[in-house]
C-alpha cells in the first residue's frame, strides 16, 4: 500500500488485525459510531481456521 496510511484503531487492542494501534485489514474503520463488525480476537480466528481444534490435537 504505497502512500496510503492504514487507519488507527484504539477500540479493540486485542483484535487480530490491530498491530500497535493500527488496523492492518481495513482501509477505513469509520462505522458511524457503531462497533467494528470485523472485530475478532486472535484466539477466535485461530479456532475458526482450525475447526476448533488446537495445533497437534487433531486426530487423523
Amino acid at each position: 500500500m504505497h502512500g496510503k496510511k492504514m487507519p488507527e484503531c484504539r477500540a479493540h487492542h486485542d483484535c487480530f488485525a490491530n498491530h500497535d494501534g493500527v488496523c492492518h485489514c481495513l482501509n477505513d474503520n469509520n462505522f458511524n459510531g457503531k462497533d467494528c463488525p470485523f472485530y475478532k480476537t486472535a484466539e477466535t480466528v485461530r479456532r475458526e481456521q482450525n475447526g476448533g481444534s488446537d495445533y497437534g490435537a487433531k486426530k487423523m
